[in-house]
């Protein structure tokens, strides 16, 4: 089975609170094991005892229900990390 993480980091615009201007993209294959590390339900959880945002998008895919859409924001608040997950 192949997935396809696609990576958009953004910053958070000076002049707003909740807005983020986008910057790099990147796109890559993970495996299987990559894409359960990412979205362990303890993973998530240890980022938000940190303080971070975490919030987790599922939907039915081939594969199942599972999370399509990852989006963590960081303690701070300025840098947002969005991680798309497309499965063949």
């Amino acid at each position: 089975m192949e997935i396809t993480l696609t990576r958009t980091k953004q910053k958070k615009n000076p002049n707003t609170k909740t807005t983020y201007f986008n910057g790099d993209t990147t796109t890559e294959q993970i495996t299987e094991r990559e894409y359960n590390l990412l979205t362990n339900e303890d993973t998530i959880k240890a980022f938000r005892r940190c303080g971070g945002k975490e919030h987790a998008e599922r939907s039915y895919t081939c594969r199942g229900y599972n999370i399509v859409k990852l989006t963590s924001t960081s303690p701070s608040r300025e840098t947002k990390i969005i991680r798309e997950f497309k499965f063949k």
